[in-house]
């Protein structure tokens, strides 16, 4: 919803008390307070406490608030990415979770948990490119698949090149019929 610029008659344009307030009430419901700014810029003006501005270049997508304590623009951290798989009987290969357009940040979450008794040793490797080469990481530690209720999970910090960021699973010593369900959720952090 956006106002219309209207034009008072001349006794009330007399009346600044009332231009003002007409003004802070146009400016209130066209600049943010009830409508939500789209900018593909990062904000760097001064806001107004409480102001919300939608930014969206390419594959990024943050909303960022004024914060007058800090005189600063803060963004929600953005999920990018999630997997949410149950019943797996197999290892995954290498599949993709999210390919970022520029070098970020990220915060990559897993847990696994052994849903049906079988025997193995399952593993999950998120695979991600820095700055220098293509990196490895394995953010939960691995869980024993011969009891229905084994769990692992973990928290890890990458920096990400514009390469896909992948995980796989492996089962070591595989045997039986185990099943595990995974979810993975990835976060930009810058």
């Amino acid at each position: 919803m956006k106002l219309q610029q209207y034009e008072l008659s001349r006794a009330l344009r007399k009346d600044t008390a009332l231009l003002d307030f007409v003004n802070a009430v146009t400016q209130i419901l066209n600049l943010g307070r009830y409508q939500l700014r789209i900018s593909s810029t990062v904000p760097a003006y001064t806001g107004d406490d409480g102001e919300l501005v939608l930014y969206i270049s390419g594959l990024i997508k943050r909303l960022y608030f004024y914060d007058p304590t800090n005189s600063a623009w803060n963004y929600f951290t953005p999920m990018v990415g999630t997997v949410s798989l149950t019943g797996q009987t197999a290892a995954i290969g290498a599949t993709t979770i999210f390919t970022p357009d520029a070098v970020g940040t990220y915060r990559v979450s897993v847990y696994m948990v052994c849903t049906t008794a079988g025997t193995g040793t399952l593993s999950c490797t998120i695979g991600f490119t820095d700055n220098h080469q293509a990196q490895t990481t394995d953010p939960a530690s691995s869980i024993d698949l011969s009891g229905a209720g084994n769990a692992s999970s973990g928290v890890t910090f990458i920096q990400s090149t514009a390469v896909a960021i992948t995980y796989t699973t492996a089962i070591a010593g595989l045997a039986g019929n185990p099943e595990y369900s995974l979810y993975i959720t990835l976060e930009q952090m810058s």
